[in-house]
C-alpha cells in the first residue's frame, strides 16, 4: 500500500512475513526527502567543528553509543513475532526525530530542519550589556530574586557562565558552574544517562533492596515494549533522547547544585537562562543537574528569559536552545521544583482576526526559534517526593517540553502541575511519562492548555504502573481552553496499568470560556473584556499558584503579572459568532 507524502514522495510500507529472518530486524531504509534532510542536519550539528579530544569519558561513551551501528538484541525475536528497528534509526543507534513519528507528528519538523543553527556559539558576553543595569532591571520585574530571599543563584547570559550576576557562595549547599570533564566519577555516570529508556538500567543506589531489572523488562515478556529502539516502543516515547544525547556530547558547562543529606534549604535556589538576542543562528545546550541527598529539603527555581525586547539582533539567523535537566531525589528528600519558559519575546494578538497582525507576527524573528527542554528525574530513595510546577509561556517558534519521572522506590510521591499558553503562530508541545516502579507510590498531574491566535499545542501525558507497582495511586486531568476557531488543541491522557492492585484515573476536556459564566459576570456590570480576563486568571490560578510565591508575585510585579499581560494577546475581542459551541457547560 503506497502513502503520499507531503513533499510528493512516495514511501512504501514493507509487509512482514510470519517467520522471522536477520532481514527483519533491519530498519526499512527507503527514506523521504524529509527524513533524509533530518538526519543529515541532526548529523552537522552532532559533529561539524566536535574536538572529540576534549570529550569527557562520558560525553565520548554517550556520542560512541548513539553513532554505533543500529541493533536489537538477539532476545527481541523471542518474544516478538516481527523485530524491527525503530524508524530514525537508520543512521543512528538512538530514533532521530521523523516528521511522521507519534512523537513529532504536531511539531513543525519542516520548520526546524530549515535553519542549520551550525554558527559557533558565543564566547563573550556582547560588550553593549551593563550587568548593574541588567540586575536592577531583572529584580525590578522579579525575574531575579532579591539576593537576601536566594540562597544561591546561578545565572549564565547565552549560555556562558556570569559571575558577576550569581551567588555561588553557600554554607548550607553546593551551587556551582561546572563543567563535564570536571565532574566527580560519583556523578559522570549520571550524566550519561538518557531518557526514553535510551539508558536501561535505571540509577538505583547500591543500597537499595530492590531486585534491579532493566526498563525493558520490567514487566515481563507479555507486557513490556521492548528496546527503546525498536518499532514496538518508539509510539511510547518523547521522541527527545537523541536530543539529550546531543546535549550531552555538545555541552560546556553545567549547572549543578548538590544538597547535602539533612539539609533544609529555606531559600530557593535558582538557575538563570537568559539570552541576550533574539536570533543568534546558532545552538545552545544547557545542562542543569539537581541531587537533593537524603533527608533534605530544598527548592529550585529554574528560568528562560530575554534580557530586553529591545536589543537589536546581534546576527540574522534562529537559535536553538536544546536544554538538559536532571534531578535526582534521595531518601526522606523533598524538591519542589519550577520550570517557567519566558524567553523568545511576546507573541502579536488578533492575529485570527487581523492580517495586518499576522503579518507582523511571521516577521517576527523569535518566531524562527526552537526550545527542546527534557527534564528527566529519579526518585531513588523511599518517601522521596518531588514537587513540580512547569509554565510554558514563551514566544518561540516552536518549543517541546519533555517531562518524565521514574517513582524507583515505594512510597515515593510526585506532583506536577503544567501550564501552556500559546499564540500568534506558534506550535507548542508538552509530553509527561510518570513511571511507577515500585508499590505504594502516588502521583497527581494537572494540566492546563490556553490556546489562542492561531496557534497549536499538542499535550500527551503517559502513565505507567509496572506489575511490581502494586497499591499504586495516580491521577491525571487535562483541561483546555480553545478561544477561537484557527487555533487547534490536541490533548492524549493515557494509562498503561499492568498491577492489579491500583487506583488511577485520567481525563481531558476542550472548551472556550462558558458563554453561561459570561454572562453572569456581564449581568453584574462587568464590561466583555474584563469578564473574559477574570474566567482565565481562574483557569490559570490552578497551575501557577504552585510556582514558588517569591517568583509569582502578585498582580503588579512577577510572573503573575507577566502572564497577566500575554492574556490580553490571546483573549478574543469581540462577540463570538456562534454561542454555545465547545461551552463548558
Amino acid at each position: 500500500m503506497n502513502e503520499i507524502l507531503n513533499d510528493g514522495e512516495e514511501e512504501n510500507d514493507i509487509e512482514i512475513s510470519n517467520s522471522i529472518a536477520l532481514d527483519d530486524i533491519k530498519p526499512d531504509n527507503t527514506l523521504s526527502r524529509i527524513d533524509t534532510r533530518t538526519d543529515e542536519w541532526f548529523g552537522a550539528l552532532l559533529t561539524k567543528d566536535l574536538d572529540r579530544s576534549s570529550l569527557s569519558s562520558s560525553q565520548a561513551e554517550v556520542l560512541s553509543f548513539l553513532t554505533s551501528t543500529p541493533s536489537l538484541p538477539f532476545s527481541e525475536v523471542s518474544y516478538h513475532s516481527s523485530p524491527k528497528l525503530a524508524k530514525g534509526c537508520e543512521n543512528y543507534n538512538i530514533p532521530i526525530m521523523r516528521k511522521r513519528a507519534e512523537a513529532w507528528r504536531h511539531f513543525d519538523v519542516d520548520g526546524i530542519v530549515a535553519h542549520d543553527f551550525l554558527s559557533p556559539p558565543p564566547t563573550s558576553i556582547p560588550a553593549s550589556l551593563s550587568f548593574p543595569d541588567i540586575k536592577a532591571s531583572l529584580e525590578a520585574s522579579n525575574l531575579f530574586l532579591p539576593e537576601s530571599d536566594v540562597e544561591a543563584r546561578l545565572v549564565y547570559v547565552d549560555d556562558i557562565f556570569v559571575p558577576s550576576l550569581s551567588i555561588t557562595s553557600s554554607s548550607s549547599v553546593s551551587v556551582q558552574n561546572s563543567s563535564p570533564s570536571s565532574l566527580p566519577a560519583s556523578l559522570s555516570s549520571y550524566f550519561a544517562t538518557l531518557p526514553d529508556g535510551a539508558t536501561d538500567d535505571l540509577p538505583y543506589k547500591s543500597t537499595t533492596t530492590r531486585n534491579i531489572i532493566p526498563i525493558s523488562k520490567l514487566s515481563g515478556t507479555d507486557h513490556m515494549v521492548g528496546p527503546y529502539n525498536s518499532q514496538s516502543c518508539v509510539n511510547n516515547q518523547q521522541g527527545t533522547a537523541c536530543f539529550a544525547a546531543l546535549n550531552t556530547v555538545r555541552c560546556s558547562n553545567i549547572a549543578l547544585v548538590e544538597i547535602p543529606a539533612d539539609a533544609k534549604v529555606d531559600k530557593p535556589i535558582q538557575v538563570v537562562r537568559a539570552s541576550s538576542s533574539p536570533s543568534l543562528d546558532t545552538a545552545l545546550h544547557p545542562r542543569t543537574m539537581v541531587l537533593a541527598g537524603d533527608g533534605s529539603e530544598s527548592s529550585l527555581i529554574q528560568t528562560n528569559i530575554d534580557l530586553s525586547s529591545t536589543v537589536p539582533p546581534a546576527v540574522s539567523g534562529a537559535t536553538l536552545f536544546n536544554s538538559y535537566t536532571q534531578v535526582m531525589v534521595g531518601e526522606n528528600a523533598t524538591v519542589t521544583h519550577s520550570y517557567v519558559d519566558e524567553s523568545g519575546g511576546v507573541f502579536e494578538g488578533d492575529v485570527e482576526n487581523d492580517d495586518e497582525a499576522m503579518e507582523r507576527e511571521s516577521q517576527r524573528p523569535e518566531l524562527q526559534n526552537t526550545l527542546l527542554e527534557t527534564i528527566c528525574v529519579h526518585l531513588n530513595g523511599q518517601f522521596a517526593s518531588y514537587n513540580n510546577a512547569m509554565i510554558a509561556s514563551g514566544g518561540s517558534g516552536r518549543s517541546k517540553v519533555a517531562f518524565s519521572a521514574h517513582l524507583m522506590e515505594e512510597n515515593t510521591h510526585v506532583s506536577v502541575k503544567g501550564l501552556c499558553m500559546s499564540g500568534g503562530a506558534q506550535k507548542m508541545d508538552m509530553r509527561t511519562n510518570i513511571h511507577h516502579i515500585a508499590s505504594g507510590c502516588t502521583s497527581e498531574q494537572a494540566q492546563r492548555n490556553v490556546v489562542g491566535g492561531r496557534s497549536g499545542t499538542s499535550f500527551k501525558g503517559r502513565i505507567r504502573v509496572e506489575q511490581s507497582a502494586q497499591q499504586t495511586n495516580s491521577n491525571q486531568l487535562v483541561r483546555s481552553l480553545l478561544l477561537n476557531e484557527r487555533s487547534r488543541v490536541w490533548c492524549m491522557p493515557s494509562l498503561e496499568i499492568i498491577a492489579d492492585d491500583v487506583s488511577c484515573m485520567h481525563g481531558a476536556t476542550v472548551s472556550d470560556l462558558s458563554e453561561e459564566e459570561l454572562f453572569y459576570l456581564r449581568a453584574r456590570g462587568l464590561d466583555r473584556e474584563t469578564s473574559r480576563n477574570l474566567q482565565l486568571y481562574a483557569f490559570l490560578d490552578d497551575v501557577s499558584r504552585d510556582v514558588h510565591p517569591d517568583y509569582l508575585g502578585d498582580d503588579k510585579r512577577g510572573l503573575k503579572a507577566r502572564l497577566g499581560e500575554k492574556l490580553q494577546n490571546i483573549i478574543p475581542r469581540g462577540d463570538r459568532a456562534v454561542k454555545g459551541d465547545f461551552s463548558s457547560v
